[in-house]
């Protein structure tokens, strides 16, 4: 179908219409989003009722104005918008200085998603960062063609795009229903992909022009019944290439995945695709030639409970080869592995918005039509707290990068106008090849399918393989520099002691802690070693526990008793970690369990041996709420088992990542009108 036949004439008289009065249906602004009448006529009363005294339990919260609360539980060691809504990183790469430019879907001066942009900002070390042009309005794609008036979805970078600049391929979004589960189903046209390029390392992008000979510049479906075509990912694959070395109908040197799934109603074979093109040629980046699904899962199923949700549809995909040492693209040899990240939906029981973030390593096959196909090997999650669209990209010295987007746990909105703002990034990770070696294979669950894959070595030994990911040095050594580091004393402890706080607790919200735990005597056959980790965010009245139990192998962080705001979300977050049994000479003994932890005021990174991980979001009140200390718990009399804590570390202080913002940058909140609704775009507040 020609692109200039997709919309009908009265449609694209509304949407030029639309183009040009969008400033004036985004500037209705409103102190009270849902203009409810009493609550507008009883403004001054309520906020005379709203205390911000944190030396005791918080009152009605409700009754404060918007964003009178942006600085009680805002990060600052991290990658967040200055206001307004923030989701998935998109438009990630390593400009020609070296230094990144991250953008990310924003929705300035709102505080839910809705016809969403793209803001970026930029950093020499992944730790410091400046907004791009201004904090003010960093915004640097947005809304402003017919093909993509409903939004800018995740876009990624072709570094040596048009005319040699670096450009984006993105989801351009046009009307009508949209998503997985509309109702009635996505049609095609919906959902096209487009190109952008800039000329000022991503100050600015100009977008192809309209037609034909340019954007969108993947409109057609592959395949009917899709439950979405979005978040197109661009790379670089010598393997792909040698497989597909005797194709004649694509030769260029880049691939892409978009993230979809077919309809199960349509289907009953349906389920997620992670649908792979190759660009049909080297020097146009406009043509591309689809050559079929790389991932085919049935919907809602599972590889294993170590693994995540397959859910219905894919989304935020990205692919990578990774070595021991990081990025391995180039490395055509036995040892690299192919790993393929993506986010999946509806596979969640409906905890945390229904999303998980996974990621499988995969053994590339070339399929009967002449595409490839992925033979997965295994299956882990990326991160098992309130973290989705995790997506990596190369940094020079072969490194592959990962980030993510965290949401906070405010799902019925409460305090959200309150706040002013709603999401940031995770600590950006360097991704590797995690090998465990001289494993005990005898060890219970070593040959079910899992989040690894065993290996021999030459010796006779046998290791596992999984992914590795660790905060990347350049935050973990300028952490540590800008804060009061102390060190807490090696200490044995039995279980009976539950809570022990640091003699050097820290003073604030803003702190990092490192330790290393090994389970001595005892058995884990039983149940009985006890559950060990530390305590953070600590007061008489809140706190939050981050344990290993080894009776389920799992690593847990229990919020139950983190705020005195009971409208926040509470839930114990779990995560799937197991602490092989290491064969030295005739004994086998449980590794040690390595922890980082990461207190970033609301946000709460914990990272496990290199290869669990669970973000989260705890709002505590209280100013007091800010101790740390040991945590232990035994669950029995008779043992012998002891937990032996080492190498302690906390970092009272850590930085803040914004020097160039003022402290406050929140901004009034706007309504978007009724129009948004009659045009057929999202209403946003």
């Amino acid at each position: 179908m020609p692109v200039t036949q997709w919309f009908s004439i009265a449609a694209l008289a509304s949407l030029v219409s639309l183009v040009f009065t969008r400033d004036l249906v985004y500037n209705l602004e409103s102190n009270v989003p849902n203009f409810d009448h009493q609550r507008r006529q009883s403004l001054d009363n309520l906020t005379r009722s709203c205390s911000l005294d944190q030396s005791k339990p918080p009152g009605n919260l409700t009754f404060c104005g918007n964003s009178t609360l942006f600085s009680i539980w805002r990060p600052k060691a991290r990658f967040i918008a200055p206001e307004g809504w923030m989701n998935d990183p998109q438009g990630l790469f390593q400009r020609e200085d070296r230094s990144i430019h991250a953008g990310y879907q924003c929705h300035p001066q709102h505080y839910t998603w809705g016809n969403i942009s793209q803001c970026a900002a930029t950093s020499t070390d992944f730790v410091y960062w400046e907004d791009m042009n201004s904090w003010r309005d960093p915004k640097t794609l947005w809304p402003s063609e017919i093909y993509d008036i409903r939004g800018v979805f995740d876009g990624s970078i072709i570094k040596n795009g048009w005319e040699g600049y670096p450009a984006t391929i993105y989801t351009s979004t046009f009307t009508g229903p949209l998503g997985a589960t509309s109702d009635p189903p996505e049609i095609e046209g919906t959902e096209t992909q487009s190109i952008a390029y800039t000329k000022d390392g991503g100050k600015s992008w100009i977008k192809l022009d309209f037609g034909s000979k340019g954007n969108p510049v993947i409109y057609m479906w592959p395949m009917t019944n899709l439950t979405g075509f979005r978040d197109p990912y661009a790379f670089l694959s010598p393997v792909l290439s040698s497989l597909l070395a005797n194709s004649t109908s694509a030769t260029g040197d880049l691939f892409l995945t978009i993230s979809s799934g077919i309809r199960t109603s349509a289907d009953p074979s349906g389920g997620p695709r992670l649908l792979l093109y190759r660009q049909t040629k080297s020097d146009d980046v406009r043509q591309w030639t689809y050559l079929g699904p790389l991932v085919s899962v049935p919907a809602l199923t599972s590889f294993s409970e170590w693994s995540g949700n397959f859910g219905i549809n894919f989304e935020t995909a990205c692919v990578v080869r990774l070595d021991e040492n990081g990025d391995a693209t180039n490395n055509t040899e036995k040892d690299p592995i192919n790993f393929i990240g993506f986010g999946t939906e509806e596979g969640r029981n409906g905890s945390h918005e229904n999303h998980w973030p996974l990621w499988a390593s995969a053994i590339y096959e070339v399929s009967a039509n002449g595409g490839v196909s992925a033979n997965i090997t295994a299956v882990g999650v990326v991160d098992w707290g309130r973290v989705y669209a995790t997506v990596a990209f190369p940094v020079k010295e072969n490194r592959s990068v990962l980030v993510g987007w965290t949401y906070e746990d405010d799902e019925d909105l409460v305090l959200t106008s309150q706040r002013g703002y709603q999401g940031a990034f995770t600590l950006f990770r360097d991704l590797f090849v995690k090998v465990v070696r001289n494993v005990d294979s005898s060890s219970p669950g070593f040959n079910l399918p899992g989040s690894w894959t065993a290996r021999k070595e030459t010796d006779g030994s046998t290791s596992v393989v999984t992914l590795g990911q660790r905060i990347v040095p350049e935050i973990t050594n300028e952490y540590k520099r800008r804060s009061k580091v102390s060190q807490p004393k090696t200490i044995t402890l039995n279980g009976s002691e539950g809570y022990i706080e640091f003699k050097n607790s820290p003073g604030g919200r803003h702190y990092a802690l490192q330790g290393t735990l090994q389970w001595i005597g005892g058995n884990n056959k039983d149940g009985i070693l006890p559950v060990a980790g530390f305590r953070v965010l600590a007061s008489d009245q809140e706190w939050t526990d981050i344990y290993f139990d080894p009776s389920n192998e799992t690593l847990v962080v229990d919020r139950s008793s983190s705020s005195l705001v009971h409208s926040y979300g509470n839930d114990t977050e779990f995560g799937k970690l197991r602490l092989w049994h290491i064969k030295e000479g005739n004994l086998s003994t449980m590794q040690a369990l390595n922890l980082t932890i990461v207190v970033d005021n609301s946000v709460l990174e914990v990272y496990a041996n290199d290869v669990t991980v669970i973000t989260t979001r705890v709002y505590p009140w209280l100013s007091t709420s800010t101790g740390a200390g040991f945590f232990i718990r035994s669950f029995s009399s008779t043992t012998n088992a002891k937990v032996k804590y080492s190498s302690v570390e906390v970092w009272d202080g850590l930085v803040n990542a914004w020097p160039q913002r003022p402290d406050n940058t929140s901004k009034p909140l706007l309504w978007d009108g009724l129009l948004s609704d009659i045009w057929g775009l999202w209403a946003g507040i």
